[in-house]
């Protein structure tokens, strides 16, 4: 990979500039060819038995970027495991269950490197009871992990005007959708926005505890909930790949971003 200190991709967001309707909505090979470099869906594989949980419907959520965008992504997820570096600094973002599992110095050092270096992390809460059963709980073991590793991070609360509620897809208010256990609503649960892992001025993660991931599986829930879900998750995508890492002599190796090409809003 070749060292960066900022993102090195081009965003074509105005109309005219990219957005050709008719080969947009005629897709195919057509629309392929304005598609950038391609992209791949990686989750992060931790100890937690439930790393790859939902994973079968991950090539829904990559056709739904195929549909919607002009981001050259891979439909099939892969895995790159906390364990092994090379693994991660293949992705530019790591999706998680949850980060607080990892507890080996090597799985530790990695996270810490990998975000350093560049790369975003967008850890996702499931919303089944017996996998994540208290939400502030999860929210705290995040933070409790995060600063053991990575004490110049802070984790702040997502203001509803944030660039990721409006940066692809407009979400209505400035709240993530939220998929509730067994389809029961939970006021608790439908409080919490969006989290940034923050280093200085950059976000570096995110974490959800809105069970996104449920949202475009096939847990209980509304017709077309599955939508929302997956427009929140190409708003995060595509602003983590905005977010560039800061290079140092101590960190020469940074994470590569692909050019995006997708039309303007």
């Amino acid at each position: 990979m070749n060292p960066i200190s900022r993102p090195k991709f081009t965003v074509a967001v105005l109309a005219g500039v990219v957005f050709l309707s008719g080969i947009c909505l005629a897709g195919g090979a057509e629309a392929d060819k304005l598609r950038g470099n391609r992209v791949g869906w990686a989750r992060l594989k931790t100890p937690s038995e439930y790393w790859m949980r939902h994973s079968r419907s991950d090539p829904v959520l990559m056709n739904f970027f195929r549909d919607n965008t002009m981001l050259n992504i891979d439909p099939t997820w892969y895995a790159a495991d906390v364990e092994k570096m090379d693994q991660m600094l293949a992705y530019p973002v790591l999706f998680s269950q949850g980060i607080h599992m990892v507890a080996s110095a090597t799985g530790r050092t990695n996270l810490a490197e990998y975000v350093r270096r560049g790369g975003f992390l967008l850890i996702d809460a499931c919303c089944h009871r017996s996998i994540t059963p208290n939400d502030d709980v999860f929210l705290q073991q995040q933070k409790d992990l995060l600063a053991k590793i990575l004490p110049e991070a802070r984790v702040v609360a997502l203001p509803p005007e944030h660039p990721v509620y409006r940066c692809f897809f407009p979400i209505p208010d400035g709240k993530p959708p939220h998929t509730f256990y067994l389809n029961a609503f939970d006021a608790h649960k439908a409080s919490f926005g969006l989290h940034g892992i923050q280093i200085g001025n950059r976000i570096v993660g995110i974490i959800s505890l809105s069970g996104l991931q449920c949202g475009w599986d096939t847990s209980v829930k509304p017709p077309g909930h599955e939508f929302p879900c997956m427009r929140i998750l190409v708003n995060i995508y595509i602003y983590a790949m905005l977010q560039g890492g800061e290079q140092t002599e101590n960190q020469p190796v940074g994470i590569s971003r692909p050019q995006l090409l997708f039309p303007g809003r």
